[in-house]
């Protein structure tokens, strides 16, 4: 199956829609979108795959398969994700998926212990989807975090940790003289000992409207999301270095992008900053506060 040639029909106010793109996004997997209600041919399309039906999600893979309103445990499925651990007890059961938690896996197998690493979206953690890494030792022309998460991946496979993704853990404790880790999926899963690195989450600013528009405007990835808003004008929120990188990777498709900051100056490293500033395609406004979406 190539994973170059997915197709989600869908629309904007789309629960499961914004569900299946935030999932193939956090995967870093690559697809095409088309809004239902602005494409005709794709509601035509819609209708027929469905005889006459038009229940969205409608996943469209390179193969010719279908998926219609999945769940992202099928979604995974689809495409080639181990959510099932090979065994039911482990040295050590790592939580999380991102840089520490994989950093942690890979020092522990060297030792000689079996590791399970279990992520609730897409293995790499935010680092994985951030456009430039630069302040990581070892890349002196820096590193994109898709690369980065590639080789960190691979790395911690070689010593034989066995990784799952797409897997939501609901519940961590004691039994059996062992801890256990428990998915979403109905798997429970023993080990000596429990690592929790689940990392950080996208902070929401709390105002009117923004939950309404996640999926459909407001997002929090420029790389999965940036290519949607070609040849428009967008606005990062935010001064700091995520701010600042996700302004810049947007100049690949708007033709300008403002930056709202809500103090005075940029808390951004001095070279993301001077970046932002010396971009004709970046506007920075200063002491802007956001309070609505609409």
């Amino acid at each position: 199956m190539s994973q170059n040639d997915i197709k989600l029909y869908g629309t904007n106010w789309c629960s499961d829609c914004k569900r299946s793109k935030k999932f193939l996004g956090e995967q870093r997997i690559h697809y095409d979108y088309i809004n239902i209600e602005e494409d005709a041919k794709g509601q035509a399309y819609v209708q027929k795959v469905q005889n006459g039906g038009l229940s969205i999600p409608t996943i469209v893979f390179g193969d010719g398969s279908i998926l219609i309103e999945p769940s992202n445990a099928q979604l995974a499925a689809k495409l080639g994700l181990e959510t099932k651990a090979k065994c039911e007890f482990y040295d050590l059961i790592v939580v999380g998926g991102g840089p520490t938690a994989l950093t942690t896996a890979i020092y522990a197998a060297r030792d000689g212990f079996d590791v399970l690493v279990i992520e609730r979206s897409g293995l790499g953690g935010q680092a994985g989807i951030t456009e430039c890494l630069d302040n990581y030792p070892g890349f002196p022309e820096g590193v994109t975090g898709a690369e980065f998460a590639s080789r960190i991946i691979e790395q911690a496979k070689r010593f034989g940790v066995e990784l799952l993704s797409a897997q939501n853990v609901t519940r961590v404790g004691n039994d059996e003289e062992a801890h256990f880790v428990a998915t979403d999926s109905g798997h429970i899963y023993r080990s000596n000992a429990v690592l929790i690195a689940t990392g950080s989450t996208y902070k929401l600013l709390g105002v009117p409207g923004e939950e309404d528009f996640i999926g459909a405007g407001v997002h929090f990835c420029a790389t999965c999301d940036g290519p949607f808003y070609k040849g428009r004008e967008v606005a990062v929120i935010g001064g700091g270095n995520s701010a600042v990188e996700e302004a810049a990777f947007l100049t690949r498709f708007s033709p300008r992008v403002k930056i709202l900051v809500r103090g005075s100056e940029l808390s951004a490293s001095k070279v993301a900053a001077d970046k932002a500033k010396d971009s004709p395609a970046i506007e920075v406004s200063y002491n802007t506060e956001v309070a609505e979406f609409k």
